[in-house]
Parts: C-alpha cells; structure tokens; sequence
C-alpha cells in the first residue's frame, strides 16, 4: 500500500510539473509570435497580442491548442502577416485561430477591423518546441467580416484612379453615391452614380446596377459605360490589397456610412 501511495504522489507531482512548464510554456510561445507578427507591421502605435488556449491538461505537451487569439491593432502594412507554409510538419493543431485587427492600413486602404474565425489549423510543432516558433502549416476555411469607412474608400479611390480629381462617398440603406469629377480621355465632367455594390467573382467591390448622371444629366450609355469600366472593380482583393486569396466575399452591407463584408476567410499558403 506504501509503495501504491508513493506512485500515486509521484505521478500527481509529475502532473504537476507538466501543467506548470505547458503553462510556462504557452507564455512564450505567446510572446513569441506576438513579437513575431509586430515585426512584420509598421507604425508608432502598433500593438499585437496573443492568447492561446491548450485543449485539456496535456495540450502543451501534445501540440493540442484549444484557441489561439490573435489582436492587432493601429498598423499599418503592405500585406496580412500571417501565411501558412505547407511543406512544414502537420502534427501541432489548432483547433479554432480567431483573428481580430483593428485600425489599421493595407496598402492604401484603410480598414476599421478585420475579424475571422479559422478551424482546424495546423502547425510544426517539432519547430515550436525546438526554437519556440510558431509556423502554420495548414489552415482550415472559416468565415470572416470586414468593415470599412466611406472616407476610407475616397481616398482609396483618389490613389488608384489618378483621373479622379475629386470624389465623395456615402454608403446608406444599401446604396452607395459616389459624387465627383474625373478628367478621362474622352471626357472630363462632374459625375454622380448612384449603385449597389456587389462582388461577382468573391474577389472584387464592384458598383452594381448603376444610374450615371453628368453634370447633373443622365449620362448617355456609352459616356457612362467609360466611367464605370474604370471604377470597376473599385477595389480587388488580390490585386489593391494583396491578399494572396485569403478572403472571398459571400455578402456585402451598406449601411450608416460603412461598407460590412463577409465571407469565407482562410491564412493564404505563403507560395501564393
């Protein structure tokens, strides 16, 4: 009985010791890729922070991850930092990876908050213990939600389309009015179209339905048709924003000045 109790002590004080370094553990590799990712951002006031969640006792020493949370917020950056790296080993998981970036600039757009939620990721989990770094190795498909300012959107439009002079945007009850004045090669006019926006492919912001109107006047078909081939796409995801196929849009609300988008969102392999 004396040697059963002693078993009983030194596998409760081996549990003991394994729940403590997983959570020490967790600590780091949290710090880690929180420093990690802010190195890849831009900005006085960027801030990052991670949080991660182990599934059951034994996560940490299993590569198991319940959740992993990522924030950011006040950046700016030329692409999303986090991409995954296919030919790297699949054996760590994470079972949900939220994502959650706020006020910050992608390219030359400016974003209010980008949030996803991701299942069934992957990681190298020989990498994470050897070097405490965290490299995804696969992710799942999840849904994500975008939301973005009118004033936003006119500035981005005044840096693409250089024949845009002036332009102002308001988003409402589902329609978007677009007022301003272009010089194009065959025409140069005060404009207003009023359209919905739309995303045909999953991979554009497109104005939809539109009414033009020139100086006032409804624009005769071929004048229009010369303004909205070159507004459209008003933004590609792929293309303006670098994106590398990460997100495809399913839906798209316009409402109190704010463009809302939602769709499939997943962490683009780093190839692409």
């Amino acid at each position: 009985m004396r040697l059963v109790f002693q078993m009983l002590g030194f596998f409760l004080a081996a549990v003991g010791v394994l729940f403590g370094a997983g959570s020490l553990e967790v600590r780091t590799f949290e710090h880690a890729a929180a420093t990690d990712i802010l190195s890849k951002l831009q900005g006085p006031n960027k801030a990052v922070n991670v949080e991660t969640h182990l599934n059951g006792l034994f996560g940490g020493a299993s590569g198991d991850i319940k959740e992993v949370k990522i924030t950011a917020r006040d950046f700016a950056t030329q692409e999303l930092p986090l991409f995954t790296e296919p030919e790297r080993s699949k054996r760590g998981i994470v079972r949900t990876l939220r994502i959650e970036l706020f006020n910050f600039d992608l390219r030359n757009l400016h974003i209010e908050s980008l949030m996803a939620s991701i299942p069934d990721c992957r990681f190298d989990f020989s990498l994470a213990l050897r070097k405490r770094q965290i490299r995804l190795s696969r992710s799942g498909v999840g849904i994500g939600t975008v939301r973005i300012q009118a004033a936003a959107l006119e500035k981005f439009i005044l840096a693409k389309y250089k024949e845009i002079k002036r332009v102002s945007v308001k988003l409402d009850r589902g329609k978007a009015f677009v007022e301003g004045y272009g010089e194009f090669a065959l025409l140069s006019t005060n404009f207003l179209i009023i359209a919905t926006l739309g995303s045909p492919t999953g991979e554009t912001l497109e104005l939809e339905n539109a009414r033009v109107f020139f100086d006032d006047r409804p624009a005769e078909p071929a004048a229009a048709r010369i303004l909205m081939n070159k507004l459209n796409p008003v933004v590609h995801l792929d293309t303006d924003l670098g994106l590398h196929d990460a997100v495809r849009l399913r839906g798209i609300k316009l409402e109190n000045g704010f463009v809302e988008a939602w769709g499939d969102t997943r962490i683009p392999n780093k190839s692409t």
